[in-house]
């Protein structure tokens, strides 16, 4: 069952083209589940009480464009699928009128905080919510990092950027992407698709390096990223297309 909440769009949340920002539209994404998990006491205070988490491996975004400043909208998402590990999660964002701005779908696995190990599916707070048990994994792009990239630049991982499974929230990964691109890219440059896939978490105080490769073809740019420790280890991969303003 979709899940709909109204949402003013602060100006907090926007950046100087006026368009939400990455980090704050998965902020409101994270916002909008956790209300709809919390109705049937599967919420973050929930699951920690049971030692356990909500942890995001795959994201693919498709946006038509991006909301400003007091636009009001509609926040919606829905638990479109489970099977014996993962849990699948739609969301999107519509305009007052009904239009369709923002639509992702995500894969989510039930992780042991304690031990750090990946749970299997929870069938009876699947059932709960009734999300229908899937014969076939729902496929996303496969995502590779690249043979060399243009740029690199290290980060730290700090106190403020930790969720409550205690390493580093998934909006913030897109800090270090949009941080890599410049400003005169991104006054002049939409986000129109998204691919991330998070294979290891990072922790408080690790020092890992954003890389960037941007490839400009025709009509079409992307940016290719992967977020690497310090011993050169992939944790994170992800794609962005981009459109002229």
């Amino acid at each position: 069952m979709q899940y709909r909440e109204k949402h003013q769009i602060e100006f907090s949340e926007c950046d100087e083209n006026a368009h939400l920002k990455l980090p704050s539209m998965v902020d409101l994404m994270m916002q909008v589940s956790e209300h709809q998990l919390e109705e049937g006491n599967a919420g973050t205070k929930d699951l920690l009480a049971k030692g356990m988490g909500w942890v995001v491996t795959q994201y693919h975004f498709e946006i038509k464009n991006l909301p400003g400043p007091t636009d009001n909208v509609v926040l919606t998402t829905e638990a479109s699928g489970y099977n014996k590990f993962f849990e699948y999660r739609d969301f999107g964002i519509e305009d007052e009128n009904g239009n369709e701005l923002v639509s992702v779908k995500s894969q989510w696995v039930l992780f042991d905080i304690k031990n750090r190990k990946m749970l299997p599916a929870d069938e009876e707070m699947m059932k709960s919510f009734n999300v229908p048990l899937l014969k076939k994994m729902p496929r996303f792009p496969r995502l590779r990092p690249q043979d060399e990239y243009q740029t690199k630049r290290q980060y730290r991982v700090r106190y403020d950027d930790l969720d409550t499974n205690h390493h580093l929230t998934n909006s913030h990964y897109f800090n270090w992407f949009i941080d890599m691109l410049g400003r005169d890219f991104l006054k002049s440059h939409l986000v129109s698709e998204i691919d991330i896939k998070f294979d290891q978490e990072l922790h408080y105080g690790e020092v890992p390096y954003s890389c960037l490769t941007l490839v400009e073809k025709d009509d079409l740019t992307t940016s290719y990223h992967v977020i690497v420790d310090e011993d050169n280890n992939e944790r994170t991969v992800c794609e962005l297309k981009w459109r002229k303003i």
